[in-house]
């Protein structure tokens, strides 16, 4: 509080008092405890200093569903963060003080057993940072565009084989009917022709053997009358 106070001190200009231009720190989290939200964050960090703005990434969608689905927990939860603190000297000391221990409080809150993981972050400003966080957004939607395009094309090859596969059914459909109404045609035939009617092919290969049975009979009888003839 002296230190402050003399601060405020020297900033007397002609008898106005100017607040003091303190640089901000920035303090990186690179895992957020559990289910703990922006606001929770910035009631614990008030304790050492100001607090200026914070900014928490939010986990992947997809990986939040995907655990809601499993029965986990479906509340949001946060990968990663940032804190800027008026005085970057606080934002140093927070670091000294906090980084790689428990978060402490009362015995068997939520809490409790969580570890801080923090780093200060020398001659960063938040500019970069919303930045950074315009090119990662960049980067996320060029990805997804990159896996619309290839879910689509997927999908637009899947229908081309399906319509393949149609053409190739109706074709295959068009060829066993054809095959049905020609034996349909051929069973019809044989039921007009009756049971005990030959075909004409049938009575064509009879025609010949009747024929030649017949000159075989007509020249034995002949010779058999000459035969008895000289016999006797």
């Amino acid at each position: 509080r002296i230190q402050i106070l003399f601060e405020v001190m020297e900033a007397q200009v002609d008898g106005e008092i100017k607040s003091p231009r303190w640089k901000p720190g920035i303090i990186y989290l690179s895992t957020v405890p559990p289910y703990m939200k922006p606001n929770k964050l910035r009631n614990i960090m008030s304790q050492f200093g100001e607090v200026g703005r914070i900014f928490l990434q939010p986990e992947d969608p997809l990986i939040r569903k995907r655990r809601k689905k499993a029965g986990g927990c479906g509340k949001k939860k946060f990968t990663e963060g940032w804190i800027e603190f008026k005085r970057k000297k606080i934002a140093k000391d927070v670091v000294a003080a906090l980084n790689g221990n428990i978060l402490g409080g009362k015995k068997g809150s939520y809490y409790h057993d969580d570890i801080w993981t923090m780093k200060y972050l020398p001659r960063f400003k938040w500019s970069n940072l919303t930045e950074k966080l315009a090119y990662d957004s960049a980067v996320r939607k060029k990805r997804l565009q990159r896996e619309l395009s290839q879910v689509k094309k997927e999908a637009n090859f899947y229908l081309e084989q399906m319509d393949t596969n149609k053409q190739i059914t109706a074709i295959k459909r068009k060829r066993l009917a054809k095959e049905a109404k020609k034996s349909d045609e051929l069973d019809g035939a044989q039921l007009d022709r009756g049971p005990g009617k030959p075909s004409s092919s049938v009575n064509s290969d009879r025609a010949p053997k009747q024929r030649k049975i017949a000159d075989q009979k007509s020249s034995s009888v002949p010779t058999s009358i000459l035969a008895r003839v000289f016999t006797q």
